[in-house]
């Protein structure tokens, strides 16, 4: 008996690109991150290829770059997940969803009911990144000046 073995593809998008002047090539668009027509035909493109899911990375404080940088970068800011995955759910039939949600400022229950949603909503396509936070300055976005200790799931 041959036994074939498949290969799986998702695409890791940020939800566009990770490379921060990537929004300065030529035919690219640079306000792809906020742009849900944009997102949906990307997406929509990659479910005919294919693939098997769509990765949403997030982060829930701006990166730690330079000013300098960031102010040349398209990475600083996109849609919030959920919000976003939900809205490809009802453009998409196949695809794989994928978002990332910390641990460290979240607690269970948002975490699930945001999976939860995100899930009935897809009809069974949800997927969780599971990360701890561990860029200091998050701390200020959620009303403390102090990081919330890691903590193992």
């Amino acid at each position: 008996m041959t036994r074939t073995r498949q290969l799986h593809l998702g695409a890791f998008m940020r939800p566009v690109s990770i490379h921060t002047g990537a929004w300065r090539y030529p035919g690219a668009w640079p306000d792809a991150n906020f742009n849900l027509a944009h997102l949906r035909r990307l997406i929509q493109t990659l479910e005919a290829a294919k693939f098997d899911a769509f990765f949403m990375a997030d982060h829930l404080a701006v990166l730690n770059m330079p000013i300098e940088a960031l102010k040349r970068s398209h990475t600083v800011t996109s849609f919030e997940p959920f919000t976003l995955l939900s809205a490809l759910a009802m453009a998409t039939e196949r695809i794989g969803l994928i978002a990332t949600a910390s641990t460290t400022y979240d607690e269970p229950f948002h975490i699930a009911r945001r999976f939860a949603s995100l899930d009935h909503l897809s009809e069974g396509r949800a997927g969780w990144n599971i990360v701890t936070t561990g860029n200091p300055e998050t701390s200020h976005n959620f009303g403390s000046d102090q990081h919330r200790a890691r903590h193992p799931l």
